[in-house]
């Protein structure tokens, strides 16, 4: 037992300043007053207990160290908590923010029947070839090396029935590629919508607006609609500036995609916006002229040329803002939706590469498929490319005008070029076999040729019609 003292304190106290003791304190005065008990309250004697403190230390101390403790714990613990979620959070972040719609009006609409990414990683969303119901869907943006990834989705997917290819003639005596991609054990059902496959049954190079709108009626209408289709759309990105540079080479050449439709709002836009060059009949065909020649001064200069932004503007949903109505509305609320809209379909595809990554663009599509191709692709220098040796002549100004320009498709490429990452790095992890898979793609099967790129030959006059219906 603590050994307390008991230190006696007199004090005399006034009888108005006592008024308000209550009764208990009355009862237990008598026990500790010394002196008679029957003097008056004025005059009363008060012994009050005091305890030693240095008797008491030693407990007291012990209380509130662990009161202490706790609360140092209890701290520590929200710090670090605080710290990990920051960390983790920290490299998303920019593409998680840049994904979110920014204005309350955005409406962001998903596709009928549409898979996405998130689909496919969280809900297991696997393509099936063999199915009746999954078909691989390629929008494909000029300039982008697209003409050669679509190349290798007919013919270089290592299949247990290839798409069957052929070249037939057109009438400008052109031998053309087409493709059987039908699925096993069937003779009408295709599990690809591309060019080389189905060919431009929703307009020449048609955009996410005019794909959306269009292919379930295509393949409803070509194969009938008693099975419920689920569609993965796919894509290629480049680097805004070259992919502009390389357009402009194409379009010197003779390019021009013309008979594009560029249907939005449930019209045709193709007769209603104008050109940048001067569009009369001049052959017997009673095809039109084009800007052969045309230097990058002039291509830059003509406010109607749908070069720029072209890979932001095929990526948004056109109808959000008016289709091609530019007076519609204020020009930079344009273009916050068109951005933003591409940056949410984007990212909801079920696949996109870029020409620039293409190892892990090619392991991305595999891995995500569950397809493998029987060729690897390599990387090659840009320096190697049309493009690349154009903007070596060019004055540093012109690049920073084309940049400019471009502002759009700079923005969604740095966007996508963190989303690319991001999902290689996710599907790495998770991947057990990743290093024999890179090795497998490092093999030099396949000598990836810029060329091919840049000197794609659409055809443009003729494309629409060469494949049956």
């Amino acid at each position: 037992m603590e050994h307390v003292e008991l230190v006696t304190v007199s004090s005399e106290t006034d009888s108005d300043d006592e008024q308000e003791i209550d009764n208990e304190q009355e009862d237990f005065n008598p026990l500790i007053r010394g002196g008679d008990s029957t003097k008056s309250r004025a005059q009363i004697r008060r012994t009050r207990l005091v305890y030693d403190p240095s008797k008491v230390e030693l407990k007291t101390s012990k209380k509130c160290s662990w009161k202490k403790l706790c609360f140092v714990v209890m701290c520590l613990a929200i710090i670090c908590v605080s710290i990990f979620i920051f960390l983790t959070g920290e490299e998303e972040e920019p593409v998680s923010k840049a994904v979110a719609p920014s204005l309350d009006y955005m409406d962001f609409k998903q596709p009928k029947n549409m898979i996405s990414y998130k689909d496919i990683m969280e809900d297991n969303f696997r393509f099936n070839l063999s199915s009746s119901s999954d078909v691989m869907v390629f929008l494909h943006i000029q300039k982008t090396g697209g003409t050669t990834f679509g190349k290798h989705l007919v013919q270089d997917i290592d299949l247990a029935r290839p798409c069957l290819c052929h070249r037939r003639r057109n009438r400008l005596n052109r031998r053309k590629l087409h493709c059987d991609c039908f699925r096993p054990g069937t003779q009408d059902s295709n599990w690809l919508f591309s060019r080389y496959s189905t060919g431009w049954k929703c307009g020449l190079h048609p955009d996410w607006t005019e794909l959306t709108s269009c292919v379930d009626k295509y393949l409803v209408g070509l194969e009938g609609g008693l099975v419920e289709r689920r569609y993965f759309y796919i894509t290629f990105l480049r680097d805004p500036v070259d992919r502009y540079l390389s357009e402009w080479r194409h379009v010197q050449r003779g390019a021009t995609w013309k008979t594009a439709e560029l249907r939005c709002g449930n019209q045709s836009w193709a007769d209603v916006l104008p050109k940048c060059y001067e569009d009369d009949p001049t052959d017997e065909y009673g095809d039109y002229s084009d800007w052969s020649g045309v230097e990058i001064a002039e291509f830059i200069s003509c406010q109607d040329n749908l070069a720029a932004n072209r890979q932001t503007r095929m990526l948004a949903d056109l109808e959000l803002v008016h289709c091609y109505n530019k007076t519609a509305m204020d020009q930079e609320k344009r273009d916050t939706i068109m951005l933003n809209s591409a940056k949410a379909n984007l990212e909801r595809m079920a696949y996109f590469g870029m020409t620039e990554e293409q190892q892990i663009s090619q392991y991305l599509f595999e891995e995500t498929f569950n397809l493998e191709f029987k060729i690897s692709f390599q990387q090659y220098n840009k320096s190697e490319t049309h493009s690349g040796a154009s903007k070596d002549k060019l004055d540093d100004k012109i690049i920073d005008k084309i940049r400019a320009l471009n502002h759009l498709d700079v923005e969604l490429y740095k966007f996508a070029h963190k989303l690319l990452k991001t999902r290689f790095e996710n599907m790495k992890v998770t991947d057990d076999a990743f290093q024999a898979h890179m090795q497998r793609l490092g093999k030099e099967k396949y000598e990836f040729s810029w060329d091919d790129i840049e000197d794609e030959d659409y055809d443009t006059k003729d494309d629409t019609k060469d494949t049956p219906a």
